[in-house]
């Protein structure tokens, strides 16, 4: 996720390109759970914040194959709030569910997420600031940022607009092992952009139980209740945590990845046509209580290769989560720069990409925002050949708090 602030003295009309990385997050085992109390209302109001996020998508998204990064986009503009005051402050507690308006305890609850990935292999997380040069990020605002996000501010020459994005892209390229390019483009910048906060997301993990090549093959896939495609259908037997959700018309099948405490969740509506259902369902339903049912059993699973981007500015999205003043020339951002002029947002676009196959699954993000400035039997079948819901997800070691880390669907292939 990005965040570019400018000047609100001049209108800056600033396109901005995030990356999601959309795919299933992953890291070394975590030794270390974070106080119940604070990570459980952490990961609570991350995965409220991002089925309501989702909501929205894919009601002004039909038809199209949805993938983003609950947890990249709440990051970025957590970042964002670390700088606000006053009703500007207030909307974004309000919006991104922040359980807490105290800077420090906010920062902490990040840190602690975000350093458990600090030197893993598999999943990394990078936050990043650029400021316009000479300008400065004020001391307790750097400092926040700095330690408690792992992003320290560099200086850049927004007026130089062709040089500074080609800086930015090559960031974001760098931390997403070039799954995202070209996230910013020249035009979006010029002598008014003071500040970009940057969040980039790279996930690449193999199945614990991967599936045999061997046993891939082309079957249908069900657009409709009539209308079918051929698409590449992966095949395996194996010991997976499942789940008959009544409440639900749905099954729900966990496939861990290899040397981690991360997973991807699949949720299959029972109906061929029974994905809108299951997601205005799943508005009251919440995914620790989803998988509390779930139990460990063989299952004949089968599942379509895909690889999917999503793209999408979430100006209107975050306007309807009560987040709007950010926007406007009423933004309050005064604990961001030394200097004294007044900062608005001007967009916020997210981006995402994710790859599924028989090995495991590459998934890449990034967030920006521009201120102006699934019937129990004793070997079920789980058979994904119709639209689905699916998520990848941080448990802690006691399971009891779950963390989603992207959130998507398949509708087509």
């Amino acid at each position: 996720m990005l965040l570019l602030l400018v000047n609100t003295t001049k209108y800056l009309k600033i396109l901005i390109f995030s990356y999601l990385l959309c795919c299933f997050a992953m890291a070394e085992p975590n030794t270390n759970t974070m106080v119940a109390s604070k990570e459980g209302l952490f990961a609570n109001g991350l995965e409220n914040f991002g089925i309501k996020l989702y909501a929205n998508l894919a009601a002004s998204n039909r038809g199209k194959n949805l993938i983003f990064s609950p947890f990249s986009i709440q990051t970025c503009a957590a970042m964002a709030r670390l700088g606000a005051e006053g009703s500007t402050a207030t909307e974004l507690d309000q919006g991104l569910n922040l359980v807490t308006g105290d800077l420090d305890a906010m920062a902490d609850l990040y840190h602690n997420v975000l350093s458990q990935y600090e030197k893993s292999d598999i999943l990394k997380i990078a936050n990043k600031i650029y400021v316009q040069k000479d300008y400065e990020v004020q001391d307790e605002y750097n400092k926040l940022l700095n330690e408690k996000f792992f992003s320290k501010a560099e200086e850049i020459d927004f007026s130089s607009n062709v040089e500074a994005a080609k800086a930015i892209n090559s960031w974001v390229a760098l931390k997403t092992n070039n799954r995202i390019q070209d996230l910013i483009s020249a035009g979006s910048l010029n002598s008014d952009t003071r500040l970009i906060l940057l969040n980039a997301i790279h996930f690449k993990g193999e199945w614990v139980h991967k599936f045999p090549e061997r046993s891939t093959r082309d079957k249908d896939f069900y657009l409709d209740e009539n209308n079918t495609i051929k698409v590449p259908m992966m095949r395996v037997e194996q010991r997976f945590r499942y789940g008959s959700l009544t409440q639900l018309d749905a099954t729900i099948l966990e496939m861990d990845y290899k040397d981690s405490d991360l997973s991807m969740l699949i949720i299959l509506p029972n109906s061929r046509t029974g994905l809108k259902d299951l997601e205005e369902k799943l508005k009251t339903t919440s995914l620790k209580e989803i998988m509390s049912g779930m139990f460990a059993t063989k299952v004949i699973v089968e599942i379509p290769k895909f690889k999917a981007e999503f793209e999408v500015e979430l100006q209107n999205a975050f306007k309807e989560l009560g987040i709007s003043r950010m926007f406007g020339p009423q933004a309050e951002f005064g604990k961001m720069l030394k200097s004294a002029e007044p900062l608005q947002v001007s967009k916020v676009v997210h981006k995402a990409f994710i790859e599924v196959n028989e090995k495991g699954t590459e998934a890449a993000a990034a967030t920006a925002v521009i201120a102006l400035a699934r019937t129990g039997q004793i070997f079920p079948d789980f058979k994904a050949n119709r639209p689905f819901l699916y998520a990848i997800i941080h448990k802690s070691i006691t399971a009891k708090d779950v963390i989603p880390l992207f959130m998507g669907s398949v509708v087509k292939l």
